[in-house]
């Protein structure tokens, strides 16, 4: 009976892995007949399936273990990119879906020990939070929310840049500005004006007093913004954009996360594929 045991979960799985293999293979060659040529990048840490939905809103790093972010959880993955290490798969409380009714999180940060992650009560835009989580354990420590006069339409992102105490954010659709929040009060501190609009904002990170965003525009370029002037260079196109066939059809460009690691890549960018049923994080070098 064991032997039978043993023979048939080796059976299960093979199927799996060559299940696994297939879908890999089908969502490689779909992504690229609907995005044309993708931006030469040195490695992807992919994933397909369920799993995906963990890994389908933020990224963020600090130098140990990747965090990613889904619509309601957070998960902190070895650099191996299989080894789980802590997860919180009901990440948004309660007390704050009974009384803000928040649904929905987005590109996360991390800071000082912890991971800050926005959350929105999605297409009302009425109580854009922060909530604030130990990296070790990834549990829920303290939320604390955002003037809606000023994100008016939600907190879709957020970066922490721990050297000048702030909180970046911005609107969703057309950022003119960065907005900039105390990173111990949460209290609203200034403006950044940009020399020019951003479309689209998924997520950000800062590096070396430049603030990398991914977007999510026509081809999910990833901009660096100069926190003191407001300055913006787009650096690269992640896609090389062809129409979609049908609405919502192509995947999305999600966050970026910022650090040098070992084979030398620096910007480690997010992004769901065509089917969404993959995400891929892939690893770009770049001269800074």
């Amino acid at each position: 009976m064991l032997a039978f045991y043993n023979f048939g979960k080796s059976v299960l799985y093979r199927i799996l892995s060559l299940v696994i293999a297939a879908l890999m293979l089908l969502t490689n060659g779909l992504n690229s007949v609907f995005n044309g040529d993708i931006y030469r990048y040195e490695s992807n840490s992919k994933v397909v399936g369920l799993e995906s939905l963990e890994r389908a809103q933020g990224v963020t790093t600090d130098g140990e273990a990747w965090y990613f972010s889904g619509k309601s959880s957070i998960t902190k993955i070895a650099f191996d990119n299989q080894t789980v290490l802590a997860y919180n798969y009901k990440a948004i409380p309660k007390e704050l879906k009974d009384n803000y009714g928040s649904a929905h999180i987005g590109g996360i940060s991390c800071y000082n020990g912890r991971i800050y992650a926005p959350i929105e009560d999605s297409k009302k835009w009425q109580h854009p939070i922060v909530a604030v989580y130990d990296a070790q354990t990834l549990e829920f420590k303290e939320y604390h929310e955002i003037s809606k006069d000023i994100l008016t339409r939600g907190m879709s992102w957020l970066s922490c840049d721990a050297e000048n105490g702030l909180i970046y954010s911005s609107h969703s659709k057309t950022a003119d500005v960065i907005y900039c929040f105390d990173i111990e009060t949460f209290e609203f501190v200034k403006e950044i004006k940009l020399s020019e609009p951003v479309q689209k904002i998924q997520g950000g990170d800062v590096y070396k007093g430049l603030l990398y965003v991914g977007t999510n525009d026509d081809t999910r370029a990833v901009y660096t913004i100069d926190v003191k002037t407001g300055a913006v260079v787009k650096i690269f196109d992640r896609i090389m954009y062809q129409p979609k066939l049908i609405d919502n059809f192509g995947g999305e460009g999600e966050d970026v996360t910022v650090c040098p690691m070992a084979d030398g890549t620096l910007i480690h960018a997010l992004d769901i594929g065509t089917l969404f049923i993959d995400a891929n994080l892939r690893h770009y070098k770049w001269n800074v």
